[in-house]
């Protein structure tokens, strides 16, 4: 499935819009991503209590549902073929390389410091399966790989929608310039 269509002028292709589903997984992702940096920031800094653990309960299964995500985004986009508006940039390459490894990167730490402290159950009585021995001590350690590397992912954000805006941008100027 090609994502470029034939412009009217000049016969240039222009990238089309994403699939519906492509565009719901990633304003999904945003939207866990956003969610789950806020509830991080605002759960550690309320100390511990009932509050600080319904915290810790929701961020731990938004961030089980944000890998869901994430995994089935890569499937889709690699069975679908999707190249995306990306493809012709190296700089918008790299970024989206490096999201994509910080989001599969953050919940798995997050789960495996989760894991480290016995900490598993999510919401709806469910439990993540243990993929550390808690005996071993590296929760902490994990945890704060997880929370670096979580405002390393927010920055990677940030740096992704200033490149989408200057495509926006590019383009824009490009089509009232007459050119693809």
């Amino acid at each position: 499935m090609s994502l470029a269509i034939p412009e009217a002028r000049g016969g240039a292709a222009v990238p089309a819009a994403l699939p519906v589903l492509a565009q719901v997984l990633h304003w999904l992702t945003a939207a866990l991503v956003l969610g789950l940096f806020v509830s991080g920031v605002v759960m550690t800094q309320i100390g511990e209590g009932p509050t600080a653990d319904l915290l810790y309960l929701c961020h731990r299964t938004a961030g089980i549902l944000l890998l869901g995500t994430v995994l089935i985004r890569i499937g889709y986009r690699l069975s679908a073929h999707l190249a995306g508006r990306w493809h012709r940039q190296v700089a918008s390459r790299a970024v989206h390389a490096l999201l994509y490894l910080a989001l599969l990167a953050v919940p798995l730490l997050g789960w495996a410091g989760s894991s480290g402290f016995g900490a598993r159950r999510l919401l709806l009585g469910l439990s993540l399966p243990q993929i550390g021995p808690e005996e071993a001590g590296l929760g902490d350690a994990l945890l704060t790989g997880h929370a670096w590397l979580a405002f390393a992912l927010v920055a990677l954000v940030v740096l992704h929608i200033g490149v989408a805006i200057g495509d926006y941008l590019a383009r824009d100027a490009n089509a009232e310039a007459g050119q693809p």
